[in-house]
Formats: structure tokens, sequence, C-alpha cells
């Protein structure tokens, strides 16, 4: 299977710093035939405030830790597919920089984190795309990069589809993902998006990743059967808009903030070294096998993966 979204060029950057490995000798045993055999493997920038919590003393140079971030994932992690991303470009200085990123190995784009930057705004944030974000995001598609939605508030995620949609038409053939979201109008967290929003991605062929991460299906301590049960219930709403063929699962596995940063995290209702099962199991109870494989592998290796393996 494929996840979606997992933060892992984050953690081998954290790994690196600390010259300890030993964490991501832990993450090994997840990658196999049996679970999952590829991801979208994420590098994230949060506010600059955050990002000196997480890396104290630490000047932010982007090319930098994405040159050794994905050099030590093909290290570590040779034998899995994967398409490189980086999550909040604000610290990308231009499109001279993210060409050179794109030049690098760099697949895949999230333009916001929660804030507000240079370029637009995310989930806990106001207004739109900036005038330098709408060029941003043209010059990304132009270089063939997949545009991921995930973050962005509403006007901002409606301004980059406007962008998308005439992309689309002046025959650019975007590829879009919304990488790890749930939907709004099931539960209203912020970081989910709208029906109207998921209608949207209709026309542009997008790919929806379903986040199995309890923070964005409930406030609440639940068992997790339910949780198990609400998470499927997102997926079957976007499948009754977007069909079949659009969707596909993500995990956003936050594990690694208690075993680097020592902070609590949300309750996993998949265990990663089980995930591909657990999810097998959890779909067959509404798809059939191939739609099953259409979900967990097939959608985004088909439509996303194909030009980056």
């Amino acid at each position: 299977m494929i996840d979606m979204h997992y933060d892992l060029l984050s953690i081998l950057y954290y790994c690196y710093l600390r010259n300890d490995f030993s964490y991501i000798n832990d993450l090994q045993k997840y990658f196999n035939n049996n679970n999952v055999t590829g991801l979208i493997a994420n590098l994230y920038f949060m506010s600059e405030e955050e990002m000196q919590t997480e890396m104290p003393n630490t000047t932010i140079d982007v090319v930098k830790m994405f040159q050794i971030s994905t050099e030590l994932f093909k290290k570590f992690f040779p034998n899995i597919d994967v398409v490189f991303s980086i999550e909040g470009c604000d610290y990308i200085k231009d499109v001279s920089e993210l060409k050179k990123l794109k030049d690098l190995g760099l697949g895949s784009i999230l333009l916001v984190w929660n804030n507000k930057n240079k370029y637009g705004s995310g989930s806990k944030a106001n207004g739109g795309l900036t005038k330098e974000g709408q060029n941003f995001i043209y010059e990304a598609i132009k270089l063939g990069l997949t545009i991921d939605l995930s973050h962005m508030n509403k006007e901002t995620f409606m301004d980059t589809i406007a962008i998308l949609k005439s992309a689309k038409k002046n025959e650019l053939n975007p590829k879009v993902i919304v990488s790890h979201s749930c939907v709004y109008d099931l539960f209203n967290h912020p970081r989910n998006i709208t029906k109207s929003q998921i209608e949207n991605l209709q026309e542009l062929g997008a790919i929806m990743g379903l986040v199995s991460y309890s923070y964005f299906l409930t406030d609440k301590k639940e068992d997790i059967t339910i949780l198990k049960n609400k998470y499927l219930e997102h997926i079957k709403y976007v499948v009754n808009i977007l069909g079949i063929d659009a969707i596909g699962v993500s995990t956003d596995n936050m594990e690694y903030d208690k075993a680097l940063f020592n902070k609590d995290t949300e309750e996993i209702i998949f265990p990663y070294i089980n995930l591909k099962k657990e999810l097998e199991t959890l779909l067959l109870n509404v798809y059939n096998e191939e739609e099953v494989k259409k979900i967990l592998e097939l959608n985004v290796k088909n439509k996303i993966f194909k030009e980056e393996i």
C-alpha cells in the first residue's frame, strides 16, 4: 500500500541533527511487501517560532535540508517507492529555488502549513493566495510538481483551484492531491474540507487521501472500533462524490513526536506495523478486493507515482 502523507524526511533530518538513527532503524520494519511499499515522504516547515522549538539555533536552508534528508531516505529505505514532498513553502526563497529543488527530486508541494506565509494562508489564518503565491503555484504546475491542497484555508484552497482549472484549460494537465484531510461536513475540524471543496476536485482528476488520525475525526476519547467506523464513513462520503478512482489513504503518523520530542500524540487508529492488513479488513466490509486495492495503492500509483518512480 501507499501512505499519502508521512513526515519521514523531517524525521530523518531530526535524526541527522542528533547523529542518532536508532529511531529510523525501528521504522524500517514498517516498510515491506506485506505492509507499506510506497509513500509521499514529507519535509515540513512550520512557523519560525515552532521551527526553532524543534530545531533550536538551526539556520533553515530548505535546499540543504532537502538534499540531506532525501539522501538519507535513499540510504535507509532504498526499495520504497517515493514521491518527495515539502510542506510549508514559505522558506523557499523564490521560483528559481523551487526549480532547483525539483531538479534534486522534489515531486510535490503543500504551499502552506497552518499559518499565513508570503504565498497564502493555512487553516488557522485568513486570506487567500498572494500575488507571489499565484505565480508560485503556476510555476510549480509548469514544473510538473504535484499540487497538494491540504492545510490551506478555504480561500487559499479555492484560489488555487481556480489556477489549477485555468492551467488545465491551457493543457498543462496538473497533478492534484489533498494528501491528508477528512470531511468537514462529518466533523468540523478546520483541517478538513467541505463538500463543495471536494466537488471542485472532480474536474481536476484529483486524489484525496483520507487521513486515519483521530484528530480529524472526533474531539472525544472514543473506542477504537468507533474511530475505525468513523474513518470508513469519511471514505464512503468522498467515494460517493468523486468515485472509487479518486480515493487514497494517509496516516500523518505522529508517533515520532513522542519518540523524538517527548510530546503527547493523538490515538493511533491503525498501528503502522499492521497498517495494510487493518485497512484491508476495514475496507472489505464495504468494497470488493479490486476496489480496496485501488484505494490502498493503485489510484495514487497510477496518477501520482507513475512519472516519479
